[in-house]
């Protein structure tokens, strides 16, 4: 193997493994600050098929929330949904895709108040599997020239 052929797959290994990092896309965002209770459902986009993880937060503040919940949706499927803060992953294809969150705040404190926070964001190919991928191809590269 010349060292020009050591040199490119090493250039596009490390090329895929730093642009992998940068997929990690945010497909929806919110914090809220409430009063009392709140309940909303919006509505958000994928466009790049892959895993998704959505994020869950209480930030308490003034103090945990006593009830929370959200799910994730599309028109016809639940794709996954908690009842508590935490973090769940859940497969998409590009369309058109449904948040749903309820909150109440602790209602025994004097301000009343909640805040919570969501992310949707995808699940980044782990940058072993690109470096993987890269070694494949440079060994199907050399097999091939020897034939």
């Amino acid at each position: 193997m010349g060292k020009t052929f050591k040199k490119v797959v090493i250039t596009v290994g490390a090329l895929l493994i730093t642009s992998a990092n940068a997929w990690a896309d945010t497909v929806y965002e919110k914090v809220e600050l409430f009063q009392t209770e709140t309940f909303f459902t919006d509505s958000f986009e994928i466009s790049d098929a892959g895993v998704y993880m959505a994020t869950l937060t209480d930030f308490s503040f003034s103090a945990p929330m006593i009830d929370t919940g959200m799910n994730v949706t599309t028109a016809k499927d639940w794709l996954g949904g908690l009842m508590a803060p935490g973090s769940f992953t859940f497969n998409a294809t590009p369309g058109s895709y449904f948040v749903s969150f309820f909150g109440a705040a602790d209602i025994s404190t004097s301000l009343q108040l909640g805040q919570y926070g969501i992310n949707i964001s995808q699940v980044p190919v782990p940058a072993a599997a690109w470096l993987f991928g890269s070694g494949l191809i440079g060994l199907a590269f050399v097999a091939r020239r020897k034939a």
